[in-house]
Formats: C-alpha cells, structure tokens, sequence
C-alpha cells in the first residue's frame, strides 16, 4: 500500500489558523497593533507568548513542534505589520509618519532604493522624431527664403509693382506652383477687390500659407476653401475651372459661347466630386485631396494643349456626350428631369423599381431634389458616369445605396428578389426564356461569394471585380442580355495598344462622341421613318442558317433611334443655351 503524503499547503493553513485562533496569539495581536497606532517599534513578539501544536487527543503533533525539544528553536511570531492599522484614519498622524522614517532608514529599504536610482540614471529618455505631418513636411528656411526673393525679382519686373489677373502666371511660377493656381493665388492676396496685388499684399499672404501649409496638397486646399473651412464645396473649384475655360488653347472655341462655359464648369466640377468625394457628403477634405490625382491632372494641362488627351474631368468630348444625353432627356429645357424623362434614358433599359429607388430620400439624390421629384444636371452627371461604368469604386457605392432599399448596409435576398420580379416581367413579355430566381440567386452568390452566405455587402461587391454583371442582372435587362449572350474568351483589348486599357466610361464617352459627329455629318439619316428603317433591315440578304450579323443589327436600331430623337447640333447653338437654333454658329470641333 501506497504511505500517505500530507499536502504542505493544507497544513500551514491548518497551522496558521491554529496560531491565529489561540487567546494569547490574540491579545499580543491587540498588543502589537496599540504599539503602532503609538508610533513604537514592534519587533517580536515575547518568547513566553509562543505556543504549541496539540493533536485533537492533547499530545503534540510532532516532537518537532514541541517548545521543549532540544535543538529545536522556539516558534516565534510572525512578522511585524508595516502598514497601519485599518481602522486609522486617512490622514496620517506624526507618530504614522515617524514610524514610515524609521522603516525607510532600515538597511533593506536602502538597498532598493539605491538600486532603483542606479536604474533611473542608466536610463536615458528616447527621442521618437515626428512622423505624421497633417500638412506636409515643413522644409527648410533656406528654401522658403530663395522663393520669397524669386516673388520679389518678379514684382520688381512689373509696372509699379503690382501684378493684375493676367500677370499672375508669372508669380505662380516664382512660387514654384503649376500655372492654373494663378487665380486662386490671386483671389487669396485679395486681388478682387483692388483689381491687383502688390508685392507687400502677396507676398504677407505666402508667408500666413507656407507657416500652416507645407507641401502643395494643403496649399491647394488652403488656397480654395473659404477662411475658416475644413473643406472645398463646388463653388470654391469655380474660379480656377472658369480660367481654364478663358486660356486654355483646347477650348478656345468655348470662348466665344461664354452661355455654355456654365455647362462646362458643372460639369468638370460634378465629375470632380464623383472621383474624389468617397463620402458622399459634397464637401471635399484635405486627405481626399491626396488621395486624388487632382494635382496631377491640373499640373498636366499645362503641358497638353489638348484638352481631349486629358480624360479625367475636363476633356471636351465627356462633356459633350453628357450634354447631349441630358438634353434629349429633358424634354422642357429646364435643366432639370424628372423619372419620367429619366426612363427614357438608353430606350427606358433602367427598371422602374430602380427609378423609383433612385428618386427615394436617403440615396444618390440630394435632400431637396428628392422633395421636387426632379434630378440636376450635375446629379444626371453622376447617374450617367455610373451607369455606363460599373466597374469603379463610386458606381459599385452608387447602385449598392440604390438597391439597399431597407438601408442596414446589406442585399437581402428579398431586396435582391424584388428588384429581379420586375426583369422576370419584361422577359416573359419579350419572349425570352426565363432564369427563376432560385437559379439566378445562386449564380449570383457564385458570382459575389459574400463572406455571409444570406446577405451580400459592399465589401463584397467591390472585391469580386464582377459588380457590373451583378447589378445589370437586377436592373438593366439590355445589358444584362448582352452579358449573357458575349463569348467569354473573347478578347476585347486591342493588341497593338500598350497603354493602359481606357474604362468602361472612356470607351462609351468615345464610342458616342463618334456616332453623334457621325449624325452630324449625315443630316439625311436622321430624316430616316420607321418604315424605311424596316425596309432596309428586310432587304440585307442573310446565308442560310445563319443570324444577322450584330453590327448590321446595331447600324440599323441606331438610324431608328435617330429618327424619333433630335440630337443637338454640334456646330449650332443659339444665345439662350438651348442646342438646334441657328441664331449664334460656334465651330466646336477638335
């Protein structure tokens, strides 16, 4: 048989409470704790005081524990407290306080805390140089100095020296800044009101803006944003986009229709906002800025002398194709459309359910829009861009916010349900065989593969790179016939083009740019009736076997949609900034 083994832990606590519970323990306890309160030192309990372990039948446990045993010495007490008694009061008495000094000067209390000085001393204090800098690294003086005295060459060059809104191109360049900043630089020295600057007037306004602002993002941003903004609004990019419009060689044609410079400018400024404000609150901030390529963009358009060659935000021929899908949708030349004209878009291939979500508050749409029930020009510039453009960033945000209909930042099956019940519809009034919707939810959770097999976020959408077939599939039954019905292994890309590939929006932007100069060009093919249109489809000869060849398909719907709308005339625009009149000819071509 196997001895018993006592656990040491059990019998201390047993021989603890033994001592703790015995009444001579007890009143030199009380004994003790009175000295303290007196401030008296407390060093031992008295040997007479100690006591012996008895078993339950009145012997000693063990000869070991026995006060008697030679060898053996006496048990003592345990330790002196050196903390008061909790039954003090808060303050500490003089005679607590003398009672800490006599501990503090023993011998161990010495030790430690010569060896945590030794410690402190050893350690030296780590200087972590600063590494965010919300407004650019300053640079140094000496730099700031050479472009204060290049400001001063220039003003010194000039007539009195003062420097009037076609002379700051030069001061723009002595700042080291591209040359379209010349307006904003001028308009932040107070030029507007005295009609120039004077080297003492800019030169106190550089020295306020490279004190705050340190490399040319901040710079950019301080110049644009009213004083005392933490964010440019779209009225703030109006002067400098109107001074492109004035000089730049691209657009000199524009110069001479200042009514359509207003066009122009929302519509620069409205892509501006579609590209850079992520969110979604009208209001550009400093760190969206440099996330964009704004900067670049503006840099560039003093190098290009064409303003087409420029994709982002100002080419021409954007505008141009936007105006005029605008203008054939507003039908009273308001500027203004409502979900009416806005069905008629692309021969009504948005589903009603998707118009309505898009007129609905809480969307894409302003508060007061959705109130009037009509869409701005600049709000159509958005539609359009995501429409055509389903791939980007802001067109995947744009359509999500349109089919989360219960707004809990997810697509529900129900939600995704209820906007396929209506593509159903249109199929089976085509004639086209139907997918059910079981079929097509499961494609589509292939398609999507959401980390939630039930619900399906932006996140997900944005990181499967297939958005635009999954939003046409729900909302865009052409485009989604045409997904279904492209080769897969066809390659679209041209082969002999190194660039980098153009976007979806590019690609439709020059595609209609093309066929409305076309148009333009063959006046008699808009003339084209309805019947003429049949005849010529029933007239192509097909081999047998065989369907018609898509182009031959897509030239004659093209001559058909020409003939019921009337597409602005390119060459012709009339005072009131309405297209087709005759009254005032500005040559707009390239």
């Amino acid at each position: 048989m196997s001895t018993l083994q006592p656990i040491l832990k059990l019998k201390v606590d047993e021989l603890f409470l033994y001592w703790l519970s015995d009444p001579d323990t007890l009143q030199d306890l009380r004994e003790s704790l009175k000295q303290i309160s007196r401030g008296e030192n407390v060093n031992a309990l008295s040997p007479s005081n100690t006591f012996q372990y008895k078993g339950h039948g009145g012997s000693p446990a063990s000869p070991l524990l026995r006060t008697g045993s030679p060898g053996t010495p006496p048990p003592v007490s345990p330790p002196p407290m050196t903390t008061p008694s909790p039954r003090s009061p808060r303050k500490r008495s003089s005679s607590t306080r003398s009672l800490s000094n006599s501990l503090s000067r023993s011998q161990a209390t010495k030790l430690f805390h010569e060896q945590r000085q030794s410690s402190n001393n050893s350690k030296k204090p780590i200087q972590i140089p600063q590494f965010y800098f919300p407004f650019g690294k300053p640079l140094s003086k000496q730099e700031n100095e050479t472009v204060l005295q290049r400001i001063k060459h220039v003003f010194n060059t000039l007539p009195e020296n003062k420097a009037y809104r076609n002379q700051m191109e030069e001061v723009s360049k002595a700042c080291k800044c591209p040359k379209y900043w010349r307006i904003p630089l001028f308009l932040a020295a107070d030029g507007e009101h005295s009609g120039y600057v004077t080297a003492d007037m800019f030169i106190t306004m550089w020295n306020k803006l490279i004190k705050e602002c340190h490399d040319d993002a901040s710079r950019f941003f301080r110049l644009l944003a009213c004083p005392g903004n933490r964010y440019i609004t779209a009225d703030d990019f109006y002067p400098i986009i109107q001074d492109v419009v004035d000089s730049h060689p691209g657009l000199t044609f524009l110069q001479d229709a200042p009514e359509f410079h207003s066009r122009y400018i929302h519509t620069v400024i409205a892509r501006i906002f579609y590209c850079i404000n992520r969110s979604w609150t009208g209001r550009i901030t400093l760190p969206e800025l440099r996330k964009s390529n704004l900067l670049s963009v503006i840099a560039l358009l003093e190098e290009e002398d064409d303003i087409n060659q420029i994709a982002e935000y100002f080419s021409y021929e954007h505008f141009y194709v936007v105006y005029c899908k605008f203008w054939e949708l507003d039908s009273d030349h308001d500027l203004y459309i409502d979900k009416t004209d806005l069905s008629r878009h692309q021969d009504h291939a948005i589903s009603s359910r998707m118009l309505d979500r898009i007129f609905s508050p809480g969307t894409v749409l302003s508060p007061k829009s959705v109130e009037e029930g009509r869409m701005s020009y600049s709000e159509f510039v958005w539609f359009l861009i995501s429409e055509e453009d389903k791939k980007s960033p802001m067109s995947i945000e744009y359509w999500f916010r349109c089919m989360d209909v219960d707004g809990d930042g997810y697509l529900s099956m129900y939600e995704l349900e209820y906007f396929y019940e209506e593509q159903l519809q249109k199929m089976e009034s085509l004639g086209i065989e139907t997918l059910p919707f079981q079929d097509c939810l499961c494609q589509m959770l292939d398609l999507v593969k959401p980390r939630v097999s039930d619900k399906i976020t932006l996140h997900d959408l944005k990181a499967c790179k297939l958005a635009y077939i999954f939003y046409d599939t729900f909302f865009n039954l052409e485009k989604y016939l045409e997904h279904e019905q492209r080769d897969p292994f066809t390659n679209t890309r041209d082969p002999e083009y190194d660039g980098p590939e153009p976007s979806d929006w590019e690609k439709y932007a020059a595609e209609e740019y093309e066929m409305l100069v076309a148009e333009e060009g063959n006046p008699d093919q808009q003339e084209m009736s309805f019947q003429e249109a049949a005849e010529q489809l029933d007239e192509i000869d097909y081999p047998d076997d065989f369907e018609p060849d898509d182009d031959e398909i897509m030239a004659v719907e093209m001559r058909q949609k020409a003939s019921i709308s009337e597409l602005p005339q390119r060459n012709q625009w009339v005072g009131n900034g309405t297209p087709g009149g005759g009254s005032v000819r500005t040559d707009f071509s390239l």
